[in-house]
């Protein structure tokens, strides 16, 4: 197939990297690109790079610190969900460049995303809460123990299968559809209203990523207080 995307993922002419390998590391550098410029330099009359990273650093920082509540061990947390969020957001929407498709919309990515998550919530329950944090799993009363232990063991492994399916299912759809109208039905352009669709879809998949990664980490830093 000849296409921007089989043109691309030839480096120096003899090595084949797959989209899942490259684009990933394509979007992490135009992240870290875009904050380092932006950041660089930072004047008392903002250029309007500096204007878009200080918007986004306010709205990010007001709308984690909502999920999370404003204490310390939560706010350390933000840079983690904000980069979550910005990644899977600019991954979401790579599906709408002709010839590209998105690396959410590959299932090892989006499993990749999820085991993060699911890696830092058990990470930060034993920094925070030591060996109670496993007792918790045990539940209450002790003697329910048998059987609240392997049901709470199942609903730990399903929290990342599910955030993978998920978030892989929606923008693999999204991608599908994009295909669809732009080979089959609309060689030239994809329809607006559908690109605003996906857009659209595109921000939802990656603030629903994002809520339950807070939801999931906040419970596992605030399991002993519960």
């Amino acid at each position: 197939m000849h296409s921007l995307e089989s043109k691309i993922f030839y480096v120096f002419g003899f090595l084949h990297l797959s989209p899942g390998v490259l684009l990933p590391w394509v979007i992490t550098a135009f992240l870290y690109g875009f904050f380092w410029l932006g950041t660089r330099k930072l004047t008392v009359i903002p250029s309007s790079v500096q204007n878009i990273i200080e918007m986004l650093v306010e709205s990010l920082d007001s709308f984690l610190t909502g999920l999370l509540g404003d204490n310390k061990h939560n706010r350390e947390l933000i840079p983690f969900f904000a980069t979550i969020f910005l990644y899977l957001l600019c991954a979401n929407l790579m599906g709408l460049i002709p010839g590209l498709k998105s690396p959410t919309g590959i299932f090892s990515n989006c499993l990749g995303m999820a085991l993060i998550t699911f890696f830092m919530t058990h990470y930060l329950g034993l920094k925070y809460h030591g060996f109670g944090y496993i007792k918790h799993f045990w539940g209450e009363p002790a003697w329910l123990g048998p059987l609240m232990f392997p049901i709470h063991i199942i609903g730990e492994i399903a929290r990342p299968i599910s955030l993978s399916f998920r978030l892989f299912g929606n923008i693999l759809g999204e991608d599908v559809v994009a295909i669809v109208l732009t080979v089959a039905i609309f060689p030239l352009l994809i329809p607006i209203p559908m690109q605003c669709l996906m857009i659209f879809t595109s921000l939802i998949q990656a603030l629903v990523f994002t809520i339950l990664s807070c939801i999931y980490i906040k419970g596992a830093v605030g399991s002993e207080e519960h």
